[in-house]
């Protein structure tokens, strides 16, 4: 299997680092239209599930940053920031 150049110990691909991007992106999309919807609804039980299916959504997205963030292909979460520190 290639590796990630700069990260031989990864044993990720390329196609399946851009996989993965792509992943994340769609689970934010959707956890953004899920609470749109949440917010247009007027059943607090259908309002109770789509901010729970966002949520998870987000937590999936948040997995996946973690592992693009260690092959150094996304940046951590805000709060995990080195202040001062400029990605490349």
């Amino acid at each position: 299997m290639t590796s990630v150049e700069g990260d031989p110990g990864s044993g990720l691909r390329t196609a399946e680092l851009s996989g993965e991007l792509r992943r994340m992106a769609l689970h934010l999309e959707t956890a953004a239209v899920l609470e749109l919807r949440a917010q247009r609804t007027a059943d607090p039980l259908q309002v109770a599930v789509l901010l729970r299916r966002a949520e998870h959504r987000r937590q999936e997205a948040a997995r996946l940053r973690e592992r693009l963030a260690a092959c150094g292909l996304a940046l951590p979460p805000r709060g995990q920031r080195t202040p001062g520190v400029t990605p490349v």
